[in-house]
């Protein structure tokens, strides 16, 4: 995610505040990637890292977490954030919260990079996760790196015991469909959205373009498609925008009359162990779609 630019106030604000920790950020060093013993005092920048965190360690143990986590953290885990410090990923708020470890994206603004070194914290980059093998790898990473693997080989157990039971009984008919909300960025191959798709049982419409990763479907160009289904992310961040009014389109309402999907946003972009809960929710949807070829 990106963060807004330092002013140039605070962040003379934030050089005075550093010469007063010099001394104790010199002794401490931040070549280190996580602190010995397990932190006590974890910052994530990161809106994936928040809600991967919460799963991991006890509230007593998170200096902040996004102010973007609200949302989505009542969708998955309800009241996990309560009593949570947020943050904007300002260097005051680093000054302020003293982590001593700072979970953050390869995205990162580079500042955030320099902070840490300067706190003496040690910053550990969570990658995106485009594959089910892809949220083992990161969750191994955060486990590690917050100082609770077994915790982390749980969660991992729990979401590879799901898939496999989602394997044992894959529909004998394959429905295809397509995780699309107004025709823009639809998730093709070699995305987290295509993996959840193929788990569940059914068949991404954007696999149709070749060695694609994002496709475009319009109003027109989805009806002359007729995908099985259609499906549309949810938990929002921010008020409703214009472009939404696309998959409202009455065309597209009469034609996917009981053919229309919601899905938990957050389970398709973030790499979490609950994306299998993704694949299982989507499975029980598809079969409930009328049966038959499309009829308008």
């Amino acid at each position: 995610m990106k963060w807004g630019r330092l002013r140039i106030g605070a962040f003379a604000a934030f050089l005075a505040a550093m010469a007063c920790l010099t001394a104790a950020s010199a002794s401490s060093g931040s070549s280190k990637l996580v602190p010995s013993g397990k932190p006590q005092r974890i910052m994530s920048t990161n809106l994936c890292s928040d809600i991967l965190l919460l799963m991991l360690v006890p509230k007593e143990r998170i200096a902040s977490i996004t102010f973007l986590a609200h949302d989505p953290v009542q969708v998955l885990l309800p009241g996990a954030d309560a009593g949570v410090a947020i943050n904007h990923g300002s260097a005051e708020e680093v000054v302020a919260q003293q982590p001593d470890l700072i979970l953050t994206s390869p995205w990162s603004a580079s500042v955030m990079q320099r902070l840490a070194g300067k706190v003496g914290a040690p910053l550990v980059k969570i990658d995106a996760a485009n594959s089910f093998a892809d949220i083992r790898r990161i969750t191994r990473q955060m486990g590690a790196a917050v100082g609770e693997p077994e915790r982390a080989e749980a969660l991992i157990a729990e979401m590879d015991a799901k898939l496999a039971l989602l394997e044992q009984d894959r529909p004998a008919r394959p429905l295809e469909v397509a995780a699309w909300s107004s025709g823009d960025a639809v998730p093709g191959a070699g995305t987290l959205t295509d993996e959840i798709i193929r788990r569940a049982g059914a068949v991404n419409l954007a696999r149709r373009v070749p060695d694609a990763s994002y496709s475009t479907f319009g109003v027109e160009e989805l009806l002359a498609a007729r995908p099985d289904a259609i499906m549309r992310g949810e938990d929002r961040y921010d008020g409703p925008a214009l472009r939404d009014a696309v998959s409202e389109h009455p065309a597209i309402r009469r034609a996917y009359a009981g053919r229309r999907i919601s899905y938990p946003a957050s389970l398709y972009a973030c790499g979490l162990p609950q994306s299998a809960d993704a694949a299982i929710a989507l499975r029980a949807a598809l079969a409930k779609v009328p049966q038959g070829p499309m009829t308008w």
